[in-house]
């Protein structure tokens, strides 16, 4: 199989030729990386490493695209108006940044947002150089959008949404709706604009902490289930395959949820890690062959902090439970805490198993 066909026989449970490998390197280790083994930058890490999808070619852009603006202070703070109508206050020094404001802070402005054309969606950079990683045979495309709660959260702000799932249903039910729209447009033309209508669309949404989600099963069923049934329907309709959930810290907490995602048609999921107490072995033993995952490797403890046989012991566990299929070996992501030795452990190890077979 090429590395194509390999991702689609795991997402369909089939048994792989061998198991499919997902990461995102963070700048920061692919420095660290060139730096220990003296690798010029013409060498491409995902390639070194075997990495099937080493990307996801998402479009998370809002409806407010049109009007998104980067302004500079001329020292280290600056301000960007993104294309979901926040103004967030970054530093050049600093990774993270403070929203100041967002396109709800009143929700009357509601109709104002999406516009009256549902062809005016927010496209990626389309030129050669896109085209041609996206046909690169050595690596799997797959494509993504934003989610309904999270999307939801950076229009109107995390805790306004939230007091708004309470307290004012009919705004929800307006609100989610039309990103319902906005989103299913949105992800039919990444799919068709990258091909990857048989290999994944992502739905990015992230709506749990380490204990647990932060809406219930009742407010997903009411608000958000019926929603998703159609834009999933709807993909699947024009020709899409797999859709899975990002989702960073499942739990069996999330279950009930996760349940209803399922009812939605979800295919997979992306986001089973150790660090929220759930292993890849125990989600499979619970859900079968109902969904695909993409994950199990732990990359805020074992794999930065692990001895040589923590991190063989658990890349071993991964791989016996994806060896008959329904399983892509992975972690969040790679970033320069994680020692290139510890990572080159991991991945000595799932050669070895490979080479036996």
């Amino acid at each position: 199989m090429n590395p194509r066909e390999n991702v689609i026989a795991a997402l369909n449970h089939q048994r792989p030729d061998r198991l499919p490998r997902y990461e995102i390197f963070f700048p920061s280790f692919i420095d660290s990386w060139r730096q220990a083994k003296g690798i010029a930058d013409q060498v491409d890490i995902c390639e070194h490493y075997q990495i099937d999808i080493p990307t996801v070619w998402a479009n998370q852009d809002g409806p407010l695209w049109r009007q998104a603006v980067t302004k500079e202070t001329g020292g280290d703070a600056y301000y960007v108006r993104d294309t979901w109508g926040r103004l967030r206050k970054h530093l050049h020094r600093a990774a993270f940044s403070e929203v100041l404001e967002t396109a709800l802070q009143n929700k009357k402005n509601i109709d104002r947002l999406f516009g009256n054309n549902p062809n005016d969606l927010p496209l990626p950079c389309c030129d050669e150089s896109f085209k041609k990683r996206l046909a690169d045979p050595r690596f799997v495309p797959v494509t993504g959008v934003m989610g309904l709660y999270l999307a939801g959260t950076w229009l109107r702000g995390e805790v306004p949404f939230m007091m708004d799932l309470v307290e004012d249903e009919a705004f929800c039910r307006d609100l989610i709706g039309k990103l319902e729209l906005f989103l299913t447009a949105l992800g039919e033309r990444m799919l068709t604009l990258t091909n990857t209508w048989d290999t994944a669309i992502w739905v990015y949404d992230d709506f749990s902490i380490n204990t647990g989600p932060l809406i219930g099963p009742a407010t997903f069923e009411k608000l958000f289930l019926d929603s998703y049934k159609r834009m999933f329907a709807y993909w699947k309709s024009k020709g899409a395959r797999h859709i899975i959930l990002h989702h960073d810290v499942l739990s069996e907490h999330t279950y009930p949820i996760l349940d209803m995602f399922v009812e939605a048609g979800l295919n997979g999921v992306q986001g089973v890690y150790p660090t929220a107490g759930l292993t890849l072995s125990a989600f499979k033993a619970h859900y079968g062959r109902k969904l695909a995952v993409i994950g199990g490797m732990d990359n805020t403890h074992t794999l930065p902090l692990g001895n040589r046989r923590d991190i063989e012991r658990e890349a071993a566990a991964v791989m016996e439970a994806g060896q008959d299929g329904g399983v892509i070996i992975g972690s969040h992501s790679i970033e320069g805490y994680i020692p290139v030795e510890h990572y080159d452990w991991y991945i000595a190890m799932l050669n070895n198993i490979e080479r036996s077979r």
